[in-house]
């Protein structure tokens, strides 16, 4: 199931690149920090939230279409106002642990939570839809006063990740006693390489620095369509609570091919 949904992705991505002649392309590059909301810590605790965090990298491809007026409808203006993002992202996090009162409770329990240690690493595909408030006209031509341009983003991703764990207690491989009782059950972990779809939607704006240059402020939350990105499942055999991440990224796009558009 997992190479179909692949293959179709990659298909997609191929058809988009194929009727993106003619079109205006865009590169850009971001670094951010991601939230990811797993099974380590505590829910709704500060300190899960805030140390259990990791670091983004990602290159994307634009295509916009506001240069075809005439080849398409020239009354239609939505397409004046959207792009089409394809990106590679890696995210990497190096220790996760359990924060809240039960990892500091004095019990064996809690030195258990507390022992336990956890790292993500993963490589996204994604494809994004962008719709920009105002005009990519009027924001992208050389001579507009327009700095500063909002969008909504909605996307589609295919994770490729890879999960570890280890205990500060002794190996679970070869005791699994040294493991919380929940993570001992059958099912409860799913340890090494993974892959995920997940759905994302943000929000970011757009600051034009200079002709040929953009930087770019976006957010975005991320639902993951597993509950095993961190190698842990909250209740084995039972109904799962997805995992999800929140995500920041500032960057910087460059424009390619800018020519002015064929109506004005």
């Amino acid at each position: 199931m997992r190479k179909h949904i692949a293959i179709i992705f990659f298909v997609l991505i191929s058809i988009i690149e194929f009727k993106a002649q003619h079109l205006t392309h865009e590169i850009g590059a971001f670094f951010g920090s991601t939230s990811l909301q797993t099974d380590y810590g505590q829910k709704g605790n500060f300190a899960t939230q805030w140390n259990n965090n990791a670091k983004t990298f990602s290159v994307a491809h634009y295509l916009s279409f506001y240069n075809n007026t005439i080849r398409w409808d020239p009354h239609d203006v939505l397409h004046n106002h959207l792009m089409v993002k394809t990106e590679i992202q890696y995210l990497n996090n190096a220790d996760y642990k359990h924060h809240g009162k039960w990892a500091k409770g004095n019990s064996y329990a809690g030195e258990q939570l507390r022992a336990m240690k956890g790292s993500i690493r993963s490589l996204d595909l994604g494809v994004n839809v962008e719709y920009f408030l105002f005009p990519l006209e009027e924001f992208i031509y050389p001579h507009s006063y327009l700095l500063f341009n909002p969008f909504f983003t909605l996307g589609l991703k295919y994770s490729f990740f890879t999960n570890t764990l280890t205990s500060d207690l002794g190996d679970w491989r070869q005791d699994i006693s040294v493991l919380p009782t929940k993570y001992q059950l059958d099912n409860a972990l799913d340890i090494g390489d993974g892959q995920a779809v997940a759905l994302s939607f943000g929000i970011g704006t757009r600051f034009k620095l200079s002709p040929k240059i953009d930087l770019v402020a976006q957010s975005r939350y991320q639902h993951f369509f597993s509950d095993t990105i961190d190698g842990l499942q909250t209740s084995a055999n039972l109904d799962q609570n997805n995992d999800w991440s929140f995500n920041i990224e500032f960057g910087m796009v460059f424009h390619l091919n800018y020519e002015k558009p064929l109506f004005h």
